[in-house]
């Protein structure tokens, strides 16, 4: 019997895995899972749940979440059960994601479940993050990857040891658009007809980072009734509210957690077109989008792409759980940030800032309740302890090119700079 099946959420079709688009309809491709139980190992990371990732073999890179009871954060807020899902790196508190943020639970599952079915490179675009911890598992499984990112990304791309030639690095010069890096990502992988490693549509990334709301789960027997997290794309939220559906079968909770969502404000178009109805149209005023990009401090969750409108998109996900969101300022977030580390003694990251600041919002207005169970996603922190246990390395660029250059026939004329040598 197969692992797992994928189904349709917009039209019900189902297809066998690695497949990333429905052949009738836009919809995300969901894991049906053969084992709808939840019975976690006793495993300490994120292949605990190994039932659940599409993967069928583990890896040994030290990757997962740490859950935390706040207690002094909590007080600050008049809570009285508040779990910090911490996802970064903190060898302390029992979390070593080697790159700093949940993107690490994306990435080795990615190339792990996409191994097993005879895929062996692949592309991707990224503002950052990502692009840290799939160098990061590139080099740590021998797997070539091309990674198209936009200049302004560079500062962000190192990872924790030397990488190697499988990091096929692109920088499109003079860009500071995520959303450039993501076309020509795609232009890249029709020419050279290398696998698009997929974003929000590729069911391992997903699964990966749906681990964070499993550890809550295994830790508590149960779910919590509200969910924090900053997001760009959404694919964590969208991740977060499929898992708590598994649990929900398995008879882990009653329903899923209400989704608190964040963006970091001016630029917050999920926010914008829940709220107010207003649609996302990438190509829509692009300077006005990207002029409000410029202002922000959690560039990582800028993505003018999201999939928001798509059938098992965030809209769906919000929904279905009678979700908020929130347009948190730098000064909110900033001051968020403060607060967190005065109260748990940790630095944390902007985007976390921003997550953490949308919780005292929802404190403040009555959104929650003391005596409510709730779950704050830390997706990653600051990277003061990360310089201070590691060596940072940086990856080379095998090409760039300005964006407007990188055409089809640029792409096939570079081809042996940015293929892997083998």
């Amino acid at each position: 019997m197969a692992k797992f099946a994928l189904r349709c959420t917009g039209c019900e079709a189902t297809y066998d895995p690695p497949r990333l688009h429905c052949d009738h309809c836009n919809g995300l491709l969901r894991s049906e899972y053969g084992n709808t139980a939840f019975r976690p190992t006793d495993r300490s990371d994120l292949f605990a749940f190994q039932d659940w990732i599409p993967a069928s073999m583990p890896s040994d890179v030290p990757l997962g979440t740490a859950i935390l009871e706040s207690e002094a954060l909590a007080d600050e807020m008049g809570l009285q059960r508040l779990s910090i899902a911490f996802s970064g790196y903190a060898p302390k508190l029992g979390a070593e994601n080697p790159t700093g943020s949940f993107k690490d639970f994306e990435a080795i599952p990615t190339m792990l479940y996409y191994r097993e079915h005879g895929i062996e490179s692949l592309v991707l675009a990224s503002a950052g993050n990502t692009a840290r911890a799939f160098a990061y598992a590139a080099t740590q499984l021998d797997f070539p990857v091309i990674i198209v990112v936009p200049e302004r990304a560079l500062e962000r791309l190192w990872i924790p040891c030397a990488p190697t030639p499988a990091v096929r690095l692109v920088v499109l010069d003079g860009c500071d658009d995520y959303a450039e890096a993501i076309r020509v990502a795609g232009l890249i992988s029709e020419s050279l007809e290398i696998p698009n490693e997929g974003g929000a549509r590729n069911v391992a990334r997903r699964d990966g980072m749906s681990t964070g709301i499993l550890e809550y789960a295994r830790r508590h027997q149960g779910l919590p009734a509200h969910y924090f997290q900053a997001i760009g794309s959404g694919t964590g939220a969208i991740a977060t509210w499929e898992a708590s559906m598994r649990l929900v079968q398995a008879g882990v909770g009653t329903q899923p957690p209400q989704l608190h969502l964040s963006q970091n404000a001016p630029f917050a178009p999920i926010h914008e077109a829940w709220t107010l109805g207003m649609p996302i149209d990438p190509n829509a005023h692009v300077a006005e989008q990207l002029r409000k990009i410029e202002q922000i401090d959690a560039l990582v969750l800028a993505n003018r792409t999201p999939p928001f409108g798509i059938p098992g998109g965030v809209r769906d996900a919000l929904s279905a759980t009678d979700g908020l969101t929130y347009a948190i300022t730098n000064a909110e977030a900033r001051e968020a940030g403060r607060r967190f580390q005065r109260t748990e003694g940790l630095a944390i990251g902007p985007a976390a800032s921003v997550a953490t600041a949308a919780l005292f919002k929802a404190v403040e207005t009555g959104t929650v309740q003391s005596s409510d169970a709730i779950m704050l996603h830390i997706t990653g922190n600051d990277r003061a302890q990360v310089d201070t246990d590691c060596v940072k390395h940086r990856a080379q660029p095998v090409w760039r090119i300005s964006p407007e250059q990188a055409t089809a026939d640029a792409i096939l004329a570079a081809k042996d700079r940015l293929l892997p040598n083998r």
